[in-house]
């Protein structure tokens, strides 16, 4: 049983209410801010879902992932490094690239 001082009144949750509507205002503008943040401005092109794995299987294929870490966290630039990544843009500026877009999309 629930007692009270005669001359207390009974507890009101109206800041409660107020504060979880406050939370829910907060976390939906959140998301909305994040979900335009994702998508690429207008009039920017981005790549597809196919054109990444293309990118991503020349850039392996030319063995610039082994070295990757090397330059790019520790500024460890070595020859082989350099040689792997004009390797890289010449398969990317090749028909290469075309053929691996094909291949992503066929599977």
């Amino acid at each position: 049983m629930y007692h009270t001082h005669p001359g207390a009144s009974r507890p009101s949750h109206r800041p409660a209410k107020a504060a979880v509507a406050v939370l829910v205002l907060a976390a939906s503008l959140s998301a909305h801010s994040q979900s335009r943040e994702a998508t690429p401005p207008s009039g920017t092109p981005g790549l597809s879902r196919a054109e990444v794995i293309a990118d991503l299987a020349l850039w392996r294929r030319a063995g610039a992932d082994r070295y990757a870490t090397l330059a790019l966290s520790y500024g460890m630039e070595v020859p082989a490094y350099q040689a792997a990544l004009q390797e890289y843009q010449r398969l990317r500026n090749s028909e290469q690239f075309q053929v691996e877009v094909r291949k992503a999309l066929d599977d």
